[in-house]
């Protein structure tokens, strides 16, 4: 079976929707990502989701911040779609336009008990402490972001 070419692009206030219903579908992952946070990351230019044949398959939330780093919030790809790259797109449109903007890294935490830190890992990111968070421990992750843009 041939795959689907996957766009990534900046998220648009019609993939609202699309997005949401992800993060609701993953929820034990991501927790309980508000509706109006992912609206307000949209308006910001702060998401970017990835799409083939015309649905929404994945997104990436993000901020970038004064100093030089962008801080990764979510990332979630349907569970059809995960082991196709289409997190690795992902990633790499980030680091990208981390890049353009003087950004030198990308900083994430995630849950250590989550299968998702061994996909930062083959990423390239770096585990740069563990911390304790409200109901777990949290990993904290790096990528610089010209190593992020050019991961294969």
């Amino acid at each position: 079976m041939e795959i689907s070419e996957v766009c990534v692009r900046k998220a648009c206030a019609e993939d609202l929707d699309a997005v949401k219903a992800l993060a609701d579908a993953n929820k034990s992952a991501l927790g309980f990502v508000l509706r109006p946070a992912l609206a307000a990351g949209i308006q910001r230019g702060w998401l970017l989701v990835a799409e083939q044949v015309g649905q929404v398959i994945g997104f990436v939330h993000y901020r970038h911040r004064q100093d030089a780093q962008t801080t990764l919030y979510e990332i979630c790809v349907g569970e059809a779609q995960r082991g196709n790259s289409v997190g690795r797109a992902l990633v790499q449109a980030l680091a990208a336009e981390s890049e353009a903007l003087g950004k030198l890294c990308i900083r994430l935490k995630a849950p250590a008990d989550l299968p998702a830190n061994e996909f930062y890992r083959q990423m390239g990111f770096t585990l740069v402490s563990v911390e304790q968070g409200k109901r777990r421990q949290l990993n904290v992750w790096e990528i610089r972001a010209a190593d992020g843009r050019n991961v294969s």
